[in-house]
C-alpha cells in the first residue's frame, strides 16, 4: 500500500473512532449539556498538518456522520466542522507543521476551530429556540468551545513528550 494511501486511510479510521467516542461517551461527560467536540479536535490536527483542503475532505463527512445519528438538521454540523477548518487551513504551514501541533499553537487553534464552528452551528440552529442571544453564545458557543480547547490539551501533551519519534 502507498505511504499516502495509508496515511489517509489511518487519518479517516481516526476521525470514524473520534465520531464513534462523540456519539456514545461524549454525552456522558456532558457539563451542563454542554460537549466538546472530538471530531473537530481531530480535524484541527489534520489541517494544521495536511492543511485546509485535505482536512475539509474528512470534516463534511464526520459532520453528516454526527448529524444522521443525532437526528439534527442534517449538514449543519458539516457546515460548521468545513468552516472551521478552512480558516484552520490558513496557518497551515508544511515546514513547521511537526512543531506546530506539538505546542500550545495547536491548542490556540484549536480554541478558533471550536468557537467558529460553535458560533455557527448556535446561530444556525439555536437561535430559533426561546434562549436570548447571550445565553445561547455564552452556554453554548464558549461552553463548546472553553470544553474542546480543554480536551486539546491531551493529544498536544502526549505528541510533545514522544518528540518527533510519533509520525502524525
Amino acid at each position: 500500500m502507498r505511504p499516502e494511501l495509508r496515511t489517509y486511510l489511518l487519518w479517516a479510521l481516526l476521525l470514524f473512532a473520534l465520531v464513534l467516542l462523540q456519539v456514545t461517551v461524549v454525552p456522558l461527560i456532558s457539563i451542563a449539556r454542554v460537549l466538546p467536540s472530538l471530531p473537530l479536535i481531530g480535524l484541527t490536527f489534520i489541517a494544521l498538518r495536511h492543511g485546509g483542503l485535505q482536512a475539509m475532505f474528512y470534516a463534511f463527512p464526520s459532520g453528516l456522520m454526527i448529524d444522521l445519528y443525532s437526528g439534527a438538521v442534517v449538514g449543519l454540523t458539516s457546515l460548521s466542522f468545513v468552516a472551521a477548518v478552512f480558516v484552520i487551513g490558513f496557518f497551515h504551514d508544511p515546514e513547521r507543521s511537526q512543531l506546530i501541533i506539538r505546542n500550545i499553537g495547536a491548542v490556540i487553534l484549536t480554541t478558533a476551530a471550536a468557537f467558529i464552528s460553535s458560533l455557527i452551528f448556535a446561530f444556525a440552529y439555536l437561535v430559533r429556540l426561546d434562549s436570548s442571544i447571550w445565553n445561547i453564545i455564552l452556554l453554548h458557543v464558549l461552553g463548546s468551545t472553553l470544553y474542546t480547547a480543554a480536551l486539546s490539551i491531551i493529544p498536544v501533551l502526549i505528541l510533545a513528550r514522544t518528540g518527533p519519534g510519533l509520525k502524525v
